[in-house]
């Protein structure tokens, strides 16, 4: 599996990350780190900037569609990919 990191842009709509055609398409989940934590995810350091944050998990693969989608998002401050095991 694999995870993007995603930092978003203060007061900007996050809601329209990814379509629901993208989730059905790719069977990617996203979560808060709150809700990423209640499934398992966990050793993703806090923020130090303190921006808020979204996690977008995934099956290997998917990682250059989604990431498209995520560079053209106006939400998106940076994104980061991550590789769990």
């Amino acid at each position: 599996m694999k995870l993007y990191e995603v930092f978003l842009v203060p007061d900007r709509d996050a809601s329209s990350l990814l379509s629901s055609e993208a989730l059905a398409e790719t069977g990617a989940q996203i979560f808060t780190p709150a809700e990423a934590e209640l499934v398992g995810l966990q050793g993703l350091p806090n923020d130090p900037e303190g921006r808020p944050r979204l996690l977008i998990a995934f099956k290997p693969g998917d990682e250059g569609f989604i990431g498209g989608r995520l560079e053209a998002h106006e939400a998106v401050a940076q994104f980061k990919l991550h590789e769990l095991s």
